[in-house]
């Protein structure tokens, strides 16, 4: 299944397409983020589309390819990455607090995290540039008004990588130190799953999965996307 998303305010719902049911050997496994970033590192030409909450799962990932830059290990000679993330306002319905809806600080708590992975992101990118690392370097944000239950990562445009986001009721702690209970959006945990295009004899149902997942992130980016 594709990226499900509920729009705030009415209750409908924005699906991607699922491929037709794979064969047992084909259907997606478990898998990591880090992993396939990896390999997508390892290509000349670089490219890194996600959807996501805030970004946190995929920051510490390209850091981590960003010292394997460094070290020589690989030379890509280009990197673009595309970030698609969610507009939180006032509407959105994740990360509130129990019981009083009208405290903002879960939601100021959700905004501060969001920008500190994607400047983080930003920054670990345009210093490879800046180092003469990496030729061609490119990084932008956009925002779309949806509430996301699934997130999405498109690599290099052959692989795909979705898992569901958890709702849950915990306890957080804000920046006054004061620890309240809301309902957050957990997706570090997340169970990933994974179809790749790649490959002399990639799985037809994968083929499938990966282009509409590219139409879909093309099309959202291009017409119902805003720069964040």
């Amino acid at each position: 299944m594709g990226p499900i998303m509920a729009r705030q305010g009415t209750g409908s719902v924005v699906r991607l397409p699922a491929a037709k049911r794979a064969s047992p050997d084909a259907r997606r496994r478990p898998t990591g983020l880090g992993p396939h970033i990896d390999i997508a590192f390892t290509h000349p030409t670089v490219t890194i589309d996600a959807f996501a909450l805030t970004g946190e799962s995929l920051d510490p990932h390209l850091r981590l390819s960003a010292e394997r830059v460094r070290e020589g290990i690989i030379r890509p000679e280009s990197i673009s990455v595309r970030v698609l993330l969610p507009r939180i306002d006032d509407e959105f319905r994740l990360a509130t607090p129990v019981g009083d809806t009208r405290d903002p600080r879960p939601l100021d708590r959700l905004r501060a995290i969001r920008e500190r992975h994607t400047t983080s992101i930003g920054h670990v990118l345009r210093e490879l540039q800046a180092e003469g690392l990496v030729p061609s370097v490119s990084f932008a944000c956009r925002e779309i008004p949806v509430i996301p239950m699934q997130k999405l990562y498109l690599l290099n445009d052959s692989e795909v990588i979705t898992g569901f986001y958890s709702v849950i009721r915990r306890p957080v702690l804000l920046d006054d130190d004061e620890q309240i209970e809301i309902y957050d959006v957990l997706g570090l945990a997340a169970t990933l799953h994974h179809h790749s295009a790649a490959g002399e004899h990639p799985a037809p149902e994968s083929v499938t999965a990966v282009a509409r997942a590219r139409r879909w992130f093309e099309h959202v980016w291009s017409n119902a996307a805003l720069s964040s």
